[in-house]
């Protein structure tokens, strides 16, 4: 994990990755929130013009704020070695990550996720992107950011919903890794997420994604494991966003491992006592999944996953806590079954 600092002083260790870069070079992406939140703490010296502030929220997440950054660095004739540093959650990463790839071929990038949601999840892997026509991130690139900069003392500016919808991908990384590391998540205080001892349980969970990723870059095989959960929640997330509901991304994780948990006691033999187990810690934990009412539609749009590559569903399912398989196809009905566990 050499291009990833994790560190309480993210001025300090941008400061010194950008000290031989002219200020003119470089150019700040951010949203309203982590602008009025967080962007003091950088102590950042910018032309004002060099600031781009977008609209805080998923729904801000398409083609057209994209737009704005590219008009933004087109209009300062940014350069090839021009920086763009991506101050926010995995919304503007994940948007800044796919500017940055694009705009003349691609110029330096650095992130500063601010959530724990991007922290441990939009951190790693280089996925970029956009959502497009009602689906989510449907355009998007690979492109790895030159430095990532991990700072938990964000995490004191978050809503402790903010915080559950990170720490559904750390339940994740610890479903995918092993049971001590699960063990040790179910009793995690939440209260202490800017402390030092939290900062360690993070880099503990970026280290599961990234032995992941390093092995399969582009998500050709065993990098699909990461979609454990992502399958059914990408779909539960859609159906949010189009009824403008009250779910977080984390939410929909939460709710997408109880299904694909459940598929997996169905299909690859996961222990029916612990699937019991899981399920109950993650309803206690995280609030009603309100848009599963409809589950033909959530079917209907796990038909655009991008992991299909034959007819049904693909799935990665867990055979136990750190021991899962890839490329599982399940049908519609095993599926609709599967949503009724939520």
């Amino acid at each position: 994990m050499d291009s990833i600092i994790f560190t309480r002083e993210s001025g300090v260790a941008l400061k010194r990755l950008l000290q031989n870069i002219s200020s003119s070079d470089i150019y700040l992406l951010m949203d309203s929130n982590s602008q009025t939140c967080c962007m003091e703490h950088l102590q950042l010296d910018l032309p004002a013009c060099n600031c781009i502030v977008l609209g805080a929220g998923e729904q801000f997440k398409t083609l057209e704020s994209v737009t704005e950054v590219w008009k933004v660095l087109s209009g300062n004739c940014a350069r090839r070695n021009s920086v763009l540093v991506n101050l926010g959650g995995g919304t503007i990463t994940d948007m800044g990550g796919f500017a940055a790839s694009c705009f003349k071929r691609g110029i330096v990038c650095v992130n500063i996720p601010t959530t724990l949601l991007s922290q441990v999840d939009a951190s790693v892997g280089g996925k970029t992107g956009v959502n497009f026509n009602g689906l989510k991130n449907e355009i998007g690139t690979f492109s790895v950011p030159r430095q990532v900069i991990i700072d938990n003392s964000f995490l004191s500016t978050l809503p402790y919903r903010q915080v559950l919808s990170g720490f559904a991908e750390m339940l994740q990384h610890g479903l995918l890794s092993a049971e001590e590391h699960w063990t040790e998540l179910m009793r995690v205080d939440l209260s202490n997420v800017d402390g030092i001892g939290f900062l360690t349980l993070i880099q503990k969970s970026v280290a599961v994604k990234n032995a992941i990723v390093r092995k399969d870059p582009c998500e050709k095989g065993i990098r699909k494991a990461l979609n454990f959960g992502h399958t059914v929640g990408h779909a539960i997330e859609s159906v949010a966003i189009d009824r403008h509901l009250d779910i977080y991304h984390g939410d929909a994780v939460a709710y997408g491992m109880i299904a694909e948990l459940y598929l997996s006691v169905k299909k690859v033999g996961f222990d029916k006592e612990l699937y019991e187990s899981i399920r109950s810690f993650i309803r206690e934990l995280y609030p009603s999944c309100a848009c599963i009412d409809n589950r033909e539609n959530l079917y209907q749009l796990m038909l655009h996953d991008k992991k299909n590559e034959h007819p049904g569903v693909n799935f990665t399912l867990l055979q136990s806590i750190g021991e899962f398989v890839v490329n599982q196809y399940c049908e519609r009905d095993e599926i609709i079954e599967a949503l009724e566990q939520i």
